[in-house]
């Protein structure tokens, strides 16, 4: 069973899918671009994303939902070398099995999840952005570059390198000073 995309809702309702034989699965899209700020994907622009899309596919499980899919958005970050604001862009792939607390039809309570794991919860709708957000920023390097080749700043004065290479001249310590004597031709 195939669904419609729903771009920006990351709200799934997931009632109707339990409701059909384990193994039946629908498949998603959500995404926005740009991220708005106040929008219902808040959450993602607080992390520093600019924009997310992901193809999910929902599948009936005996527990609950399994939600597979990939994840690819861009983030404002600095670069780790000379400091300049860079976007970078991640991609991933994920697996999360929500577990199934109560029977959709029935409105039994259902055995127990285990302690970590994330459940259905009432109203049989689960919000992807936590998830989604969470695999992105896994993701996302810790120490992103402009270019691989960035030589980043100065240590001396915080020049940037890329823009004005240079060198300093370093002052020799005069504790080493008796060291030149052991090979004055290095002086």
């Amino acid at each position: 069973m195939a669904k419609d995309t729903r771009p920006m809702d990351m709200r799934i309702p997931v009632a109707p899918l339990l409701k059909h034989p384990i193994g039946t699965h629908e498949d998603h899209h959500v995404g926005e671009d740009p991220i708005d700020p106040h929008g219902q994907n808040a959450e993602l622009a607080e992390a520093g994303f600019v924009r997310f899309d992901a193809q999910v596919r929902a599948t009936h499980t005996d527990p609950g939902i399994l939600f597979e899919g990939t994840a690819s958005g861009s983030t404002g970050q600095q670069c780790s070398r000379c400091l300049r604001p860079i976007t970078t862009d991640v991609s991933t792939r994920f697996a999360e099995q929500y577990y199934a607390t109560i029977g959709v039809t029935s409105g039994e309570a259902l055995p127990e999840a285990p302690s970590d794991a994330k459940v259905i919860g009432t109203d049989f709708r689960i919000d992807l952005a936590p998830l989604v957000r969470e695999e992105l920023l896994l993701a996302t390097p810790l120490a992103s570059l402009c270019r691989p080749d960035c030589r980043g700043l100065c240590p001396e004065c915080g020049e940037d390198l890329n823009e004005r290479p240079h060198e300093h001249e370093r002052p020799v310590d005069d504790r080493w000073a008796a060291l030149r004597n052991l090979h004055p031709d290095e002086g």
